[in-house]
């Protein structure tokens, strides 16, 4: 039996290859004797034959799996081999897996091919031919939401919807980060509900330094950086609802601050202010150097246009890159 298994989504795919291998503890071979995996970044044709050509020991069947050997980028001529062997090995008595993460732009030849005359695809061509194959493509919001709602009943936790949503604006559909974010957050709040503000607070992304940076830029009325920050998250993949979030919630941490200091005086010790305001005191600290760039009217302008993007974003067809660059000329 082979088993194909690849795709971006590498956190589920994971989850799959484990699943597979608990089950063949569990049933087959309980000393996990039987259980080989290798690398196929460093694996060699004799080590593969070896290790799919064993007999079983004390059990009906062996389990192989060869890990990344296509998404690696080897060459032909083991690919070639492995096929050979492949041919002439009935695979009676052994499981055979292949784990692959993002194959990018490997295509069958069924599709016109986008590859590259170093990438070679004959093993991944075969393979898919094989009846037990599965490709994990990344979720969208919607199976994301499920997903992550799924996660954090199995844990025993529980989340407010609003927190929810949240969080899966800030993470997106990165599920290894999403993953760990659920575990962070459900240890913190001991039992209690996730609200939003353990979402605000506890979860940082990579998007946060350059919502900062992009805040600075805006305030400085550098609207050149401003446009660049933008379009560089958005061509690096980050989603227009994931990016706009973010700025929402710093322009909301702007607004709140701005407003504080204005009413009671700029003397309070960050960690007090982050107390008052519910904020946590690096967010304090990033954002207490931003404020004197702003006037309390200007924010609440730019607030007000953040919460129509947001709503034309989600019902309307127009581009999400102009709606940006319309809010940062307009700034």
């Amino acid at each position: 039996m082979i088993i194909l298994l690849y795709g971006p989504d590498t956190f589920r795919s994971n989850q799959k290859l484990k699943g597979l291998k608990d089950k063949f503890i569990k049933e087959v071979d309980k000393t996990g004797l039987n259980l080989a995996t290798l690398d196929g970044v460093q694996l060699e044709t004799v080590e593969f034959e070896k290790a799919i050509a064993t007999p079983p020991f004390l059990a009906k069947k062996r389990m192989v799996v060869i890990k990344e050997l296509i998404a690696k980028n080897r060459g032909q001529k083991i690919q070639k081999e492995i096929l050979e062997i492949l041919d002439k090995n009935g695979l009676t008595d052994v499981i055979l897996i292949f784990w692959e993460g993002d194959l990018g732009n490997i295509k069958t030849s069924r599709k016109k091919s986008k590859i590259s005359t170093r990438r070679s695809n004959i093993l991944f061509e075969r393979l898919k031919k094989e009846k037990y194959v599965q490709e994990f493509e990344l979720l969208e919001t919607s199976e994301v939401r499920k997903w992550a709602s799924a996660e954090i009943k199995k844990k025993d936790g529980q989340i407010n919807p609003a927190a929810l949503a949240m969080l899966i604006d800030f993470i997106g559909n990165d599920l290894w980060q999403l993953n760990s974010e659920i575990d962070k957050l459900i240890a913190y709040a001991k039992n209690k509900e996730v609200s939003v503000n353990d979402v605000q607070n506890l979860v940082k992304t990579k998007l946060d330094d350059d919502i900062f940076k992009l805040t600075d830029a805006l305030g400085q009325k550098n609207k050149k950086l401003a446009l660049k920050l933008v379009s560089d998250q958005l061509q690096s993949g980050v989603m227009p609802t994931q990016l706009l979030s973010k700025i929402i919630w710093q322009y909301k941490n702007l607004l709140l601050i701005k407003g504080f200091v204005e009413n009671n005086g700029s003397g309070y010790p960050d960690k007090r202010l982050g107390y008052q305001l519910g904020l946590h005191p690096f967010v304090i600290k990033k954002t207490m150097a931003q404020v004197k760039n702003y006037d309390l009217d200007s924010l609440k302008k730019t607030y007000s246009r953040l919460l129509e993007i947001d709503y034309k974003i989600k019902t309307s067809q127009v581009s999400p890159e102009v709606l940006f660059d319309l809010l940062i000329v307009k700034s």
